[in-house]
């Protein structure tokens, strides 16, 4: 976790270190954070027997000085992945939902849209960086090899997961990671709003929603 303690703020600044890993570490650490307070919403008590908030467990992680940067992190993640979904707007609406139940499929689209063009996050969704500083600015062999190392921490990364031993939690943890890259891809894209045309598939799709929903409720708590 002392990567992830470096980075302070809301702000991404110029250091030694390569800013497109600087964002990978601060998500990789808004996902941490959003797990952990899930966990602590709902933990169990062992001396009672029930299921409940660990107050003390919440105070120890995210109260205090030390706790800043994990808290930011987790606001940081929050606005990154609005801002995809933001910029991911016209594909996501034209995105075929279809699962064979028309009402379903109905539904979704329109909860999809009302997302995408809802005033509210359209207006305070800000930038939480500048992404003209991010891979466009780069050459093109310099680009690949950057890319090339994410790719190898993401594959790492999932492949830690395989060693737990529950199952749900597994699936949970790669999907997250999923809906990480995804959100990646969108914003360090041209496609989207600000350029060409933006292919997501259809498990990019459920991972980023996903993923936006356990970290608004990570947020809210």
């Amino acid at each position: 976790m002392h990567a992830f303690e470096e980075f302070h703020g809301h702000d991404l600044v110029v250091s030694t270190e390569v800013l497109e890993k600087q964002v990978l570490y601060r998500l990789i650490s808004g996902m941490h954070s959003s797990i952990t307070t899930s966990i602590i919403q709902n933990y169990f008590n062992e001396t009672s027997g029930e299921w409940g908030p660990n107050l003390p467990f919440f105070k120890a992680r995210f109260v205090g000085e030390k706790a800043r940067p994990f808290v930011e992190n987790l606001y940081f993640t929050f606005l990154f992945l609005l801002r995809a979904v933001m910029k991911a707007g016209p594909t996501l609406q034209a995105f075929d939902y279809n699962t064979g139940y028309p009402a379903d499929d109905a539904l979704t689209k329109s909860l999809m849209t009302s997302l995408e063009r809802n005033p509210a996050l359209l207006a305070s969704c800000g930038a939480p960086f500048d992404e003209g500083l991010l891979w466009q600015a780069r050459e093109p062999a310099e680009r690949e090899h950057l890319e090339s190392q994410l790719q190898v921490a993401f594959h790492n990364i999932t492949k830690l997961m395989d060693c737990v031993g529950c199952e749900k939690c597994k699936m949970w943890g790669k999907v997250q990671m999923l809906g990480i890259a995804t959100s990646l891809k969108i914003l360090f894209s041209s496609g989207g709003k600000d350029g060409g045309e933006l292919q997501l598939h259809r498990n990019e799709v459920i991972a980023l929603v996903n993923l936006l929903n356990k970290v608004t409720q990570q947020h809210k708590a």
